[in-house]
């Protein structure tokens, strides 16, 4: 499946919300009192690594940048470096696609951090979702991360998926990304403006984040999935979709369904709320056995018929 550019958060001319978050990392700047270890923490799809993009924005491209409304002004050359992760002071690496590197790996992300960067400008290596890396390769640069050196800055983002390790958080200034029902719903109506949604899923009854909300919207539209269809039906079309590029936004979006499913039972009173605990955490027990050991799909949209559909 092909989805659309504004999943990537590195082309987001816009900045939805988070102007005071912004204009707090802004001042650090400015100031000169930006830490040389910061880590953004909060639920995915709120807008964190979007955040410390226009950071650099600001930084590389300020002449284009208009920080009154938070949009960078047009496709400009760093703009294009950056998206594409060619642009020299800015490393980039993202912990669901380092899961796997290796020690080597690491150390000549180090050679290269300790280079001198281009005109002696300030380097910033970007760590997106910090939690998932190996905690080898995280040991390996924790050197790097504890005395970072004049010019280089580390800027971790957390979508707390997993424990992180502690010497990281205790050598990190962590800002905590928390978005009320407000804040949250009035960023959605300015993405489905933006981008003209055609709306599958009704933001009034989601508790769910701004970037997750264009995911699974897209999912929908591109899948002809409603909430309202089989829970079975709906988990079979995105287990298929996962075996095809496993992609881990699938992983997110069968949880996100589950989630509505017993949200569904629980509303209209079709079992009780020990019955709902109870079923919540097989399906969920399950669903993770699934993909951590690469299980038989029949198998699971089976189990999860027997214990819940039928019983």
């Amino acid at each position: 499946m092909i989805f659309p550019t504004y999943f990537d958060s590195k082309k987001s001319l816009n900045l939805y919300g988070l102007t005071k978050d912004f204009n707090f990392l802004k001042n650090l700047y400015i100031n000169k009192k930006l830490p040389k270890v910061l880590m953004l923490t909060g639920k995915k799809g709120s807008g964190k690594a979007t955040l410390i993009n226009h950071l650099m924005f600001f930084i590389f491209d300020q002449k284009n940048y208009d920080d009154k409304i938070n949009k960078l002004k047009k496709n400009t050359n760093f703009y294009n470096q950056f998206s594409n992760n060619i642009f020299e002071n800015i490393i980039y690496l993202s912990g669901s696609d380092f899961k796997n590197i290796k020690v080597e790996d690491i150390r000549n992300l180090k050679k290269k951090i300790y280079q001198t960067s281009i005109s002696n400008k300030s380097r910033f290596i970007i760590l997106d979702d910090v939690e998932l890396f190996n905690h080898n390769s995280l040991n390996a640069l924790l050197k790097s991360i504890e005395e970072p050196t004049k010019n280089n800055y580390f800027l971790l983002i957390n979508n707390k998926t997993k424990p992180l390790l502690n010497t990281i958080k205790s050598r990190s200034l962590e800002i905590k990304i928390i978005l009320n029902k407000k804040e949250t719903d009035q960023i959605i109506e300015l993405l489905i403006r933006n981008f003209n949604l055609n709306l599958k899923l009704d933001k009034d009854y989601l508790n769910i984040s701004p970037g997750y909300f264009l995911k699974f919207n897209f999912i929908c539209e591109n899948n002809n999935i409603s909430l309202n269809d089989d829970f079975l039906k709906n988990l079979s079309v995105i287990l298929n979709l996962y075996k095809k590029n496993k992609d881990v936004m699938y992983v997110d979006f069968i949880l996100f369904l589950a989630d509505c499913y017993f949200n569904k039972l629980r509303v209209n009173n079709v079992i009780s709320s020990k019955k709902i605990i109870e079923y919540k955490s097989f399906v969920f027990e399950n669903i993770n056995k699934f993909f951590l050991y690469n299980l038989n799909q029949n198998a699971l949209l089976n189990a999860i018929d027997n214990k819940i559909i039928n019983e």
